[in-house]
């Protein structure tokens, strides 16, 4: 890891410490696992206009010191290198993890080559944002697709990136079987790679800052959906697809986020069969 960037992770920690220092008497709300609703054919009504997903609260963290500099670098460095030393996408996180203050094509092409050798669909959703070229967000989402060819997101993704191929990404989400984006596969992976001696308080202050970085969690283009959906009634291959993409992301998505989009568009489309939010587990440790 090079001295300037791990002079701005100093500062990034540094940072997250004193904002978990205020923060720990704010109550606090954990990403949770996400249970499939049931589906939409079964529901037994509707909902009341406006339709809300609901996210269960954790528990706050008992009071803990916050980790001197220092001990966040050492804790930081150490999880670079075990994800660096991993196989498949941890590779990809520990270089994205390691961004240069600066444009640095050099490590831009590390991450492209690495994601396409991951094998993973999340690491090259992730790497995407080292791309300096729509040929290179192309390469990548092509491979997203070859991968995992169900993922409605993929789709969505490349009907945005790729206007040309419209008919093509239409296709294939009117034929997707799920909507993954793993909103928790960030914290997952660079959690298992830190000391496991952290305290929660101690892991939350050094995560917080890394899912604020523009490559941890991208977001899927919904923005692109809701136009071309307005346009196009059920009867029309785009209409369809549009309504089987509603109906995805309100039975077989993986967040509240996204059965909440799934509900948004299903009240755009004029659907009155919207089911229940998916039920939450119970939330357990703190945050």
């Amino acid at each position: 890891m090079s001295v300037r960037h791990l002079l701005v992770l100093l500062a990034l920690a540094g940072a997250a410490a004193v904002w978990w220092a205020w923060r720990e008497d704010a109550p606090v709300v954990a990403p949770v696992d996400v249970v499939v609703a049931q589906p939409v054919e079964q529901a037994a009504a509707s909902l009341p206009t406006p339709v809300k997903a609901v996210v269960q609260p954790a528990r706050d963290c008992p009071p803990t010191p916050p980790l001197r500099a220092h001990d966040q670098a050492m804790a930081l460095q150490r999880a670079v290198a075990k994800l660096a030393s991993g196989a498949g996408g941890d590779a990809v996180l520990a270089l994205l993890m390691q961004k240069p203050a600066s444009d640095d094509a050099a490590w831009a092409e590390q991450v492209r080559q690495a994601a396409l050798r991951s094998q993973d669909a999340q690491a090259l959703r992730w790497a995407a944002s080292a791309c300096a070229s729509a040929a290179c967000r192309r390469e990548l989402l092509q491979e997203r697709l070859r991968l995992e060819p169900d993922n409605a997101v993929h789709w969505l993704a490349w009907l945005d990136e790729n206007p040309a191929a419209a008919d093509e990404a239409w296709q294939g989400l009117a034929t997707a079987r799920y909507w993954h984006e793993r909103p928790l596969a960030l914290d997952e992976r660079i959690g298992r790679a830190l000391p496991p001696e952290l305290l929660p308080a101690q892991r939350e202050a050094l995560l917080q800052p890394l899912r604020e970085q523009p490559w941890a969690e991208p977001p899927a283009p919904f923005a692109t959906l809701a136009n071309a959906c307005g346009h196009y009634g059920p009867t029309h291959p785009v209409g369809a697809a549009c309504a089987h993409a509603a109906t995805l992301l309100l039975t077989r998505s993986d967040s509240p986020a996204a059965w909440q989009q799934g509900a948004d568009l299903a009240q755009q489309l004029g659907r009155s069969d919207i089911p229940p939010p998916p039920v939450q587990p119970p939330v357990t440790g703190c945050r």
